[in-house]
């Protein structure tokens, strides 16, 4: 085909939709710090999108109108699934919303919370719930040794304590 029957502006176009972000597969438990976290990413998305433009200002960027609507999509899907968990009852047990304290070979003492996948941030101490490392300390206790598998290589991680007291 001829290039004098190709609108040049086409391939600058942004779609007016872009494709959705993945959404990880239920369940998605999430601390009240997460849910908020959540609330506010939506709450920031919308006002962002209803905000009317300054006056003079040109129309609005497709292109960030597109990925806004985008965002909320994948904010929305997430706070509609999301399932506030608490810690477990058992005050030495590990699991979801557990602050955890582990020996960790060339690490040393490391400390982490068990969070929701939106709210974990491993550089702040809180690592996903689907993390292998986590998925490896859940159900176990102070003192026990668990060999996880980490970057395809077994590591023996000690639980030097376990804090379930309520967090935020």
């Amino acid at each position: 085909m001829s290039r004098a029957f190709v609108k040049e502006d086409d391939a600058n176009t942004p779609p007016e939709t872009l494709p959705d972000i993945a959404v990880p597969p239920p369940p998605n438990p999430v601390t009240a710090r997460g849910l908020r976290l959540i609330e506010d990413a939506v709450r920031d998305l919308e006002t962002r999108l209803q905000a009317p433009e300054p006056h003079g200002a040109q129309e609005p960027d497709p292109a960030e109108l597109a990925d806004l609507r985008r965002r909320l999509r994948y904010w929305t899907a997430r706070r509609r699934t999301a399932q506030v968990t608490r810690a477990p009852a058992d005050a030495d047990e590990v699991g979801f919303g557990s602050q955890i304290v582990v020996d960790w070979p060339g690490r040393g003492r490391v400390t982490m919370q068990i969070v929701g996948e939106d709210e974990a941030d491993p550089a702040e101490g809180r690592v996903s719930w689907r993390a292998p490392t986590v998925a490896a300390l859940i159900g176990n206790g102070t003192g026990d040794r668990v060999e996880a598998t980490i970057g395809g290589k077994p590591v023996a991680l000690t639980i030097v304590s376990v804090d379930n007291t309520a967090r935020d």
